[in-house]
């Protein structure tokens, strides 16, 4: 049968329910698809937050045993009364007042504690050496003083001994014990000299792992950091001598690697001991570097992931089902209908063939034939409901603070309408219009000429997005600062501006667009007061200034705490070369100082006025020489130039250096002059520092000098990368050429 012969009635049923099946269907899939992947998440997420639990708690009780023994060390560390038995005594009250640890103990190095080792050889807790080795121990039951066994070879003494930091061993069995140490190294002036510890059973672990269970079958085992395990949950007799390494399954052995590098995880597996597919969760213990391993059967732990898939399928099946039925009763309202008007058709035009002309259709009985003569009533409706809108809008512009304009794209941009609320800004309507205003009469003239070059400039880009900030004039000659985002439309020359905001100051412009914006039909878009922002952008740039000056405030006092700090400890000195190496420090130092002191009371606390800062440095070094070089006239040729911290700091402490340097040694009878210069030279400043002294040796490799004065020098100089010439013909002239910007001095340019 043609699809054409198919009724209408089969038809709407066949599409609708292909629609809702195809519909059902992948929505199921994908609800289904998403859901479960979600709960999925979940288990999976559960389960590793459950081993990250486990794992904190054991690794808490492990922190308490270390702190134990890093006590024990530390406390051996500032321990100088060379008494064996006292140390004996606190190792034993230790012990008994911890009933957790297996033992407790000190290993020193031969002859370091006391030096009297063979006063005890083979004596009680010695060996035949007579080293300070006491383990206090309850391995047979009571507690006991044994010597330490294996010392020499054993990583609990030879690991701290060689790598001075604390140690956590790997499980190991010690006279029959399987057990764990932490150790401490006890470092004496840098030099290790024994170490201090703590045993810990691990025998106990074993079934407290096993107590852990997850969901129904699941349990966890505990291994060390090598992959030794550590708990077994069917064969104890496995614990400390088998490895993860030993099943020989791949993603097992992957798991003991990640182990070994202190890393999270899982893995889905096998499990060699059920045989089921299972989740193996594993979490470091970050102290011991342990790791606790959960094993959850994969079927337990997705168990309610597979429970809610099946109820979502059952679900999608009964609401197929109820759509379908939902389908049929659509279909039958849709097609009654139409079934009665085509009735009425026939038995119109079976009237009209038999010559009967006055037959009607009662079409008011369906809205299909009503929907004729009320689509057009429907129409006007809808041409008097839009000339309703039209007129509550423009009550509503009027009463908010949207103002909306259209003028010319011509210059000035004469207004053509403006709304109401124009009065805003102090204006009305009438103020604009061919014998009133222009636009641009009302724009800041300080910013019409930016306005109109960016304006033409987007038109010419053929851009669609104008943004722009500017001022206003109110009518009372007020300023407001506003922004303006605009979209063109190109075609014609006419622009339109929304403008917004009760407190937006809102406007729009545009350049002479002749030649520029041929193609525009108008600009529209919303402009929005800044006032506010303006000011808080002030006050934020106030706050900066303050901030500023408090840092180099600051900074400035803590320098001079310093230099105090250095003044006051120099008075415990009397030899001169450590006096003077303690007045060059506070000499740089005060330096240093001086430049935040200079920034703190710059205008811009970015440059300070160079020839100010170095007369105060020149005043400075001056009383501090005065007693030794009272007769040495310093003269200071300084240009007033502005300098940047960055450049101010390293030169400061060059000007002091070889100020100094001068003071000190070039003037052997006691008068001399010393001149400071610092002249700007196209885009280079040159800084010369001479004096008409002795003068120093005529090769000076700054890289093989002695002097600090002269090192720090050559290398601050290399920090603003500036050229250094010295010459020594006539007592000690040196000529330092940098840059503001700290650009290096190109060879061949002309700084004279």
């Amino acid at each position: 049968m043609a699809w054409k012969n198919v009724p209408l009635k089969s038809k709407l049923v066949f599409f609708i329910l292909m629609g809702i099946l195809v519909v059902l269907i992948t929505s199921t899939a994908v609800i289904i698809s998403t859901v479960t992947t979600q709960e999925e998440e979940l288990a999976y997420q559960q389960s590793i937050e459950k081993a990250k639990n486990y794992a904190n708690r054991f690794d808490i009780e492990m922190r308490s045993n270390q702190a134990t023994g890093q006590a024990i060390a530390h406390s051996l560390t500032q321990y100088h009364s060379e008494n064996r038995t006292e140390v004996n005594n606190i190792l034993l009250k230790l012990l008994e007042e911890n009933p957790d640890l297996l033992g407790t103990y000190v290993c020193y190095e031969p002859n370091a504690f006391d030096g009297m080792d063979s006063s005890y050889v083979n004596t009680t807790g010695h060996d035949e050496t007579g080293r300070f080795i006491p383990y206090w121990n309850r391995i047979p039951g009571n507690i006991t003083l044994d010597p330490l066994l294996d010392y020499e070879t054993s990583g609990y003494y030879q690991l701290p001994k060689k790598l001075k930091r604390d140690i956590v061993t790997e499980p190991y069995y010690y006279e029959g014990v399987f057990i764990v140490s932490y150790v401490t190294p006890i470092i004496r002036e840098g030099e290790f000299i024994g170490i201090g510890g703590v045993d810990v059973s691990l025998n106990h672990l074993n079934g407290v792992v096993n107590k852990v269970k997850s969901f129904d079958t699941g349990y966890a085992i505990m291994t060390g950091n090598t992959g030794i395990l550590i708990s077994h949950p069917t064969n104890e007799e496995l614990v400390g001598a088998k490895t993860l390494y030993d099943y020989g399954v791949p993603e097992i052995t992957r798991m003991a690697d990640e182990i070994k590098l202190g890393k999270s995880g899982y893995i889905e597996t096998i499990d060699p001991i059920t045989g089921k597919d299972v989740v193996m969760f594993y979490e470091p213990i970050k102290t011991s570097n342990f790791a606790f391993i959960l094993v959850v059967p994969r079927d337990e732990m997705l168990a309610g992931v597979t429970d809610l898939r099946n109820r979502l399928l059952l679900i999608s099946s009964i609401s197929l089902i109820f759509m379908g039925a939902v389908a049929i009763l659509i279909t039958r309202s849709v097609t009654g209908p139409i079934n009665e008007i085509v009735n009425d058709f026939k038995n119109i035009s079976d009237a009209a063939i038999g010559g009967k002309l006055d037959e009607r259709a009662e079409t008011d009985v369906d809205i299909d034939f009503r929907e004729i003569p009320e689509g057009l009533n429907d129409i006007l409706n809808a041409l008097e409901n839009a000339s309703q809108l039209r007129e509550e809008m423009e009550k509503v512009v009027n009463n908010s603070p949207v103002i909306v304009f259209k003028w010319k794209a011509e210059k000035n941009w004469p207004v053509e309408v403006v709304s109401k609320n124009i009065s805003q800004f102090g204006y009305s309507p009438e103020d604009f219009g061919p014998n009133g205003l222009d636009y641009g009469d009302i724009v800041h003239p300080d910013d019409l000429p930016e306005v109109e070059t960016k304006l033409g400039e987007i038109c010419a880009s053929q851009e669609t997005q104008f943004n722009i900030e500017y001022r206003i004039l109110t009518k009372d000659g007020e300023t407001r600062w506003v922004d303006e985002r605009t979209f063109i439309q190109r075609e014609q020359h006419e622009i339109i501006h929304n403008m917004i905001n009760k407190d937006n100051d809102i406007y729009s412009q545009v350049s002479d667009l002749k030649g520029k914006c041929q193609d525009v039909k108008y600009l529209q878009g919303v402009i929005v007061n800044i006032d506010e922002r303006k000011q808080a952008e002030e006050a934020l740039l106030k706050i900066e200034d303050i901030r500023k000056k408090e840092i180099h405030h600051r900074i400035k006092n803590n320098l001079q705490v310093i230099s105090t700090l250095l003044y006051l400890e120099s008075e415990k000195f009397r030899d001169d070369d450590v006096l003077d190496a303690f007045n060059n420090s506070r000499d740089r130092v005060r330096t240093m100082a001086l430049v935040h002191e200079k920034l703190y009371q710059s205008k811009d606390m970015e440059s300070i006025d160079f020839a100010d800062y170095s007369k105060n440095l020149i005043n400075y070094l001056s009383q501090s020489y005065v007693l030794d070089k009272s007769e040495v006239d310093i003269k200071i040729n300084v240009e007033n130039i502005f300098l940047g911290m960055d450049t101010a700091v390293p030169l400061g402490i060059i000007i002091n250096e070889l100020v100094s340097n001068s003071l000190k040694y070039a003037f052997d009878k006691g008068k001399g002059t010393i001149i400071i210069e610092l002249r700007k030279i196209n885009d280079h400043h040159k800084l010369v520092v001479s004096d008409n002294g002795i003068g120093m040796k005529d090769e000076i490799d700054f890289e093989e000098t002695d002097s600090l004065g002269l090192l720090l020098v050559h290398t601050l100089a290399e920090q603003i990368n500036a050229t250094i010439e010295i010459d020594t013909s006539q007592g000690t002239r040196f000529e330092i050429i940098f840059q503001e910007n700290n650009q290096e001095i190109t060879e061949g340019e002309d700084v004279r």
